[in-house]
């Protein structure tokens, strides 16, 4: 039988819950010298809650975390009940997420005044990145998704 690192399977365990959430991602496991990773590289935009409850759910196997300010990796999860990671990424395909941040930075644009704005090109795609990942609602989930689907 073939072994599998930890990190593969880490990122098994996370395949079997992004498919009973029926989330289209790709996971990829990578072990290096001084540790591994898993990245998960989301490919459809899911409403923000889903993504903040998918970080939150799959924290649990990241064992700890980078400290930069004493540049040491600190391990403050460790569990020994499932596979665990050092780093685990958790984001949108970068292609789907520029298309997804254009989109929207056009439908803001069109929709909002900022009136004599500082740098207004680096607002409308703040705005536009907000909507996306949530951190912003000043617009229903709703109609960010009919926008996104207007193009698809």
């Amino acid at each position: 039988m073939a072994y599998k690192t930890e990190a593969a399977r880490c990122a098994a365990e996370i395949r079997k819950i992004l498919k009973g959430k029926n989330i289209k991602a790709s996971v990829t496991s990578e072990v290096f010298s001084m540790g591994d990773s898993v990245d998960v590289e989301i490919k459809e935009i899911i409403d923000p809650q889903v993504f903040k409850a998918l970080q939150k759910e799959l924290a649990k196997y990241q064992y700890g975390y980078f400290n930069g300010m004493e540049d040491i990796y600190e391990n403050t999860n460790m569990r020994d009940d499932i596979p665990q990671t050092k780093f685990l990424s958790i984001n949108y395909d970068w292609k789907l997420l520029d298309w997804a941040l254009q989109k929207l930075e056009e439908f803001v644009r069109a929709n909002v005044n900022l009136g004599d704005t500082y740098n207004p090109d680096y607002q409308y795609r703040r705005l536009a990145n907000d909507l996306l990942i949530g951190t912003d609602n000043f617009i229903a989930w709703q109609e960010v998704e009919n926008v996104l689907q207007e193009v698809v």
